[in-house]
């Protein structure tokens, strides 16, 4: 951080450590209690099986390091936490099986058996039992009844179980094949079992996957645990206070209020349980936030999430998702939705809605539709998106380039710059996307543009007597558009004219770029730009 504003006795925000242990012995990180949600699990002593679906990079990992740490006993790394000061936890120790699939990367089954068997393996020898190769079914039946036996019953943690299925979507059968036994083995000796929590992106409700594991309890949108992974308002004024304030006092640039309304609108906005209206923000953009001295940046590209959700919105064509639209998803979708589902070629609309939730690109607005969380996710899904229906794809860092020079030109008000970055924009495109809903396309991916590109952008902008295509506010200038595809431009600039486009921003005082543009479909290019101003 910038020694400027960031002082000494601050404690440092880490995104990439899930250590519960390393957190608790190293007092200059800053730790997060999450302890309380810990504790209204691991008290259970009947219901005890549990799974949690959340986005990557949402402190699923820490908090089943903190569960083994719970579970094994170690009473004096919770010294000052809710679950040791607040209630009356025993810290009894068991033994514990932590499971971590997400690092399961390999090129074939047999690859994936190997290090399959090496992650059971390095559990035992942790817990001084001895394994034999074996399926790995027949080794967990193994360990789990050999450590019971010892030392009472054991408590099993998965941590990222859907993982090796969309790393490996080729062999995604095979490695099913091999995971069905593994759940049954642990249904099977539930009764040596004393807690049982697994984790993953994808809702596992009726899996086919976990079939012989009817007895979990699904915590994933309940409202009690609707705050338990992110960080709410409460949480991010008490634990990152110091910085903002900090912040501030050097930069003088604002008020806190309106800073911390604007860090709202880029990082907030989660909502995990349609029955609780409880938002949280995402950790590892917050902590990246504040590590990269509180620049308002899109790090939510950075955090690792599942980019095969982007490619199967691009299959089923979901445009709605650039115009602005919410979408409306059926419960039933969540319950439906199955892991097998992934590599299939046939997705439906509401089956790929769900994932894209799943994945963190939407959440919950009421019980039955979803929108982007914020800011952030937004300009993510829809960079990724366009790139997706762009000619071979997009080069990232050409993009990068290209975007923050578009958005130059914008806020200059040049507007032979302007079309030129939007012709170079609209040359990427596949002929089959002025197929069927021809103008429709045109008008969205002209939207998505200056989102990705950071500017308030209204589509269908309602004036005085009509709506514009699209009004955008660069700076100290305001740009009206009118579009039309195998039309002449004449008619979009008489369109501005008549109807007055534009006429409401004349109280500004900016500059006012009244353009009319016309699309050829036939080679997906801008045939004709015009300005009124």
């Amino acid at each position: 951080m910038n020694a400027n504003w960031y002082t000494d006795d601050m404690k440092t925000i880490t995104t990439n450590l899930f250590s519960f242990r390393l957190f608790r012995e190293n007092d200059d990180i800053l730790y997060i209690d999450k302890t309380m949600y810990a504790y209204i699990l691991a008290k259970e002593t009947t219901k005890n099986f549990f799974f949690l679906s959340r986005p990557r990079r949402f402190g699923k990992s820490l908090f089943c390091s903190t569960l083994h740490s719970l579970f094994e006993g170690d009473e004096k790394l919770f010294k000052g936490l809710y679950i040791a000061e607040k209630t009356d936890y025993d810290f009894k120790p068991y033994p514990v099986l932590h499971f971590d699939f997400s690092g399961m990367d390999t090129r074939n089954i047999e690859e994936f058996l190997s290090a399959f068997r090496h992650l059971i393996k390095y559990e035992a020898s942790r817990n001084n039992v001895m394994l034999d190769d074996a399926t790995p079914a027949q080794m967990l039946d193994t360990l789990i009844k050999k450590l019971s036996d010892e030392k009472g019953p054991v408590v099993i943690l998965i941590d990222e179980f859907d993982s090796p299925l969309t790393a490996m979507p080729k062999i995604a059968d095979e490695i099913r094949q091999v995971l069905n036994p593994f759940y049954a083995t642990v249904k099977k000796n539930s009764e040596r079992i004393r807690f049982f929590f697994i984790t993953g992106v994808v809702k596992l409700a009726n899996l086919s996957l976990f079939s012989s594991l009817n007895n979990l309890t699904d915590i994933s949108m309940l409202p009690e645990f609707a705050a338990g992974f992110g960080y709410t308002e409460e949480e991010l004024k008490e634990y990152f206070g110091e910085e903002i304030d900090e912040y501030l006092e050097e930069h003088r640039c604002e008020q806190k209020e309106d800073f911390i309304r604007k860090i709202k609108d880029y990082y907030d906005g989660y909502r995990f349980s349609p029955d609780a209206e409880i938002y949280v923000y995402n950790p590892v953009s917050i902590g990246s936030f504040f590590n990269n001295r509180c620049r308002f940046r899109n790090y939510w590209n950075h955090t690792g999430v599942p980019a095969f959700a982007v490619s199967l919105a691009r299959k089923c064509n979901l445009l709605e998702l650039i115009d602005g639209e919410s979408l409306f998803i059926n419960e039933a979708a969540f319950y439906t939705f199955d892991i097998s589902d992934i590599t299939s070629t046939s997705l439906s609309r509401s089956s790929v809605i769900a994932l894209l939730y799943y994945a963190g690109y939407l959440t919950f607005i009421d019980e039955n539709s979803v929108d982007y969380p914020n800011t952030e996710v937004r300009i993510s899904f829809m960079e990724n998106l366009v790139s997706r229906y762009a000619d071979g794809g997009v080069d990232k860092a050409f993009m990068g380039i290209w975007i923050n020079g578009f958005r130059k030109a914008c806020e200059n008000g040049d507007e032979e710059a302007v079309r030129k970055h939007m012709e170079k924009y609209f040359n990427a495109f596949s002929y089959e996307l002025g197929y069927g809903e021809k103008e429709r396309f045109y008008h969205i991916i002209f939207h998505a543009v200056f989102i990705i590109a950071g500017l308030y952008a209204n589509s269908e902008d309602r004036g005085l007597r009509g709506r514009s295509d699209e009004a955008v506010i660069a700076g100290e200038h305001i740009w009206v558009f009118e579009l039309k595809v195998d039309r002449s431009v004449d008619e979009a600039l008489k369109q501005i004219e008549e109807k007055g486009y534009g006429e409401k921003y004349a109280y500004t005082g900016k500059k006012i770029h009244r353009i009319g543009i016309s699309f050829s479909s036939e080679t997906r290019t801008i045939a004709q730009w015009k300005s009124l101003s």
